[in-house]
């Protein structure tokens, strides 16, 4: 999809914020009925294996099951009783049935652009030999709507039994499909690697965000509530558990998709934010941010794949989605004991930034290490060093690229320090510095390198209540080959209400 023709994609990427806030506190009664939503929930057990090949009674028929004449089938292919079962071509099937809806959705939202959509043989050798191009896209289009299309592929696996290591090249040949034979336009690597890579990163995270409001062990009304919140959350997931009957099939919850712990807090308040001038100057805007900490990427041992990841969506702020963010552990080593949290681990990041005053969005890959010291009454200092590399960066820019492109693109380097004071998981003052360095290769030439110090803390008002400060600045110089430099500061202060756990 090219330009204003992904409003649909942004439609749906809108509602799924929206869902995945609405979730927060259902994520916790899914987990404890009695807990409150920032409660601490048991350490999960060890993961089914699968040394019992026995044969397992089929409770119903799929749809995925018509024509077949076998009344029981093998416990192997589940990871687990409550896993999916493993489905690798249905899954690569699936993926390619996802970009034929994306095609036909286009087609009916945009009727004068019909023949865009309305793709040939001819066509797909015209974007097979010409190959890649950069497309001149809005931000909000490449940044945020190419990822979330990009999360339906990798969670055609993920929904099929498929780990998260096989689900990932689903969200490649999702994207390499729909760049190639989906649209008239040449394939864009951009939209490539951000769906690519931006997929991996919304997928896992939105899939494991559905696992937690669904309460696999329930029936009736309470267990459908469950089953279509996790499906707007997760569509494809929850899509393929209703067509296979596992939306209503009565099973322990799978272990890995149970967080030794969770963590969560909604903030509401109101942010300045000045450009080139300073805070006095700046007019205040209303929002809303819902943060999450799934597991503890810090404190635990490493099991798998994103079984620790924080997530931070802001609405509102200057901008609908003003901000959102994901850190997902892709692997961890510790040296010595855990509890020390002294660790080395690598890291898969996604930014998306646009306000009235600068668009940054990156998908990265990062190794940070993390110490932690533990005091008194449930209270810990973190602190952590990162580098790594931006595989593709965007930042804006005054110059226009194309039809609708206000912003550079290239790769990168990332290095950041932080300290988080945290009660029990509530963080509750925290200091970073991060800087990021973008090399132009589509756009105007040149390099964007951009300094950031944050700090937040929360005052306690009374009971469970805070009142949170967050006090921000950026600092961007661009270097420019064939224009004038450019030197830019944008000061942030937020003011906000948010209740923590006890």
């Amino acid at each position: 999809m090219k330009g204003r023709r992904r409003q649909t994609v942004l439609a749906v990427s809108v509602s799924s914020v929206i869902a995945f806030v609405a979730a927060m506190p259902a994520a916790a009664r899914a987990q404890d009925a009695a807990a409150p939503l920032f409660r601490m929930v048991a350490p999960a057990p060890p993961t089914e294996g699968h040394e019992d090949p026995a044969l397992e009674p089929r409770t119903r028929t799929s749809l995925f099951d018509v024509g077949q004449a076998t009344t029981a089938e093998p416990k192997a292919r589940r990871a687990c009783d409550g896993c999916p079962v493993r489905r690798p071509v249905f899954a690569t099937v699936e993926v390619l049935g996802i970009n034929v809806i994306y095609n036909l959705m286009n087609r009916l939202k945009k009727p004068p652009d019909l023949a865009q959509f309305q793709v040939k043989p001819s066509d797909w050798w015209q974007n097979l030999t010409h190959g890649f191009e950069w497309d001149g896209n809005a931000f909000a289009v490449n940044q945020f709507g190419h990822p979330y299309q990009g999360n339906n592929y990798f969670n055609a696996g993920r929904s099929n039994g498929l780990s998260f290591w096989e689900s990932a090249p689903l969200a490649a040949l999702g994207s390499a499909t729909w760049e190639y034979f989906g649209e008239k336009d040449r394939p864009a690597l951009n939209d490539l690697i951000n769906t690519t890579a931006g997929g991996i990163a919304l997928g896992e995270m939105f899939h494991r965000v559905g696992w937690l409001v669904r309460d696999t062990t329930k029936t009736g009304g309470a267990r459908l509530r469950g089953e279509i919140l996790g499906t707007l959350i997760d569509p494809v997931t929850g899509l393929n558990r209703f067509l296979s009957g596992d939306a209503t099939r009565v099973t322990a919850k799978p272990a890995d998709m149970i967080p030794v712990q969770i963590a969560g807090a909604m903030e509401a308040g109101v942010l300045w934010r000045a450009s080139n001038t300073t805070l006095s100057n700046a007019a205040g805007s209303p929002y809303i941010q819902v943060n999450m900490q799934y597991g503890d990427p810090v404190g635990s041992p490493y099991r798998q794949p994103y079984d620790g990841f924080n997530v931070s969506m802001r609405l509102g702020g200057g901008a609908p989605i003003s901000e959102a963010t994901v850190r997902g552990r892709l692997h961890g080593h510790f040296f010595g004991d855990p509890a020390a949290g002294r660790q080395l681990m690598v890291v898969q990041a996604y930014d998306y930034v646009q306000n009235s005053a600068y668009e940054f969005g990156g998908q990265s890959v990062v190794m940070v290490f993390t110490r932690q010291r533990h005091a008194p009454e449930g209270t810990n200092l973190v602190v952590s060093a990162a580098g790594g590399a931006i595989i593709l960066g965007a930042f804006s820019s005054p110059y226009q690229y194309g039809e609708a492109r206000d912003y550079d693109y290239g790769p990168g380097l990332w290095a950041g320090l932080g300290a988080t004071l945290r009660r029990k998981t509530t963080p509750v003052a925290r200091l970073s510095y991060d800087m990021r360095l973008v090399h132009v290769v589509s756009g105007t030439s040149g390099n964007h390198v951009a300094q950031h110090i944050r700090a937040d803390g929360l005052i306690p008002v009374r009971g469970r209540l805070r009142l949170g400060i967050g006090l921000e600045y950026v600092r961007r110089k661009v270097y420019y080959d064939y224009a004038d430099d450019l030197d830019e500061h944008y000061p942030q202060a937020r003011v906000f209400l948010t209740l923590v756990d006890k």
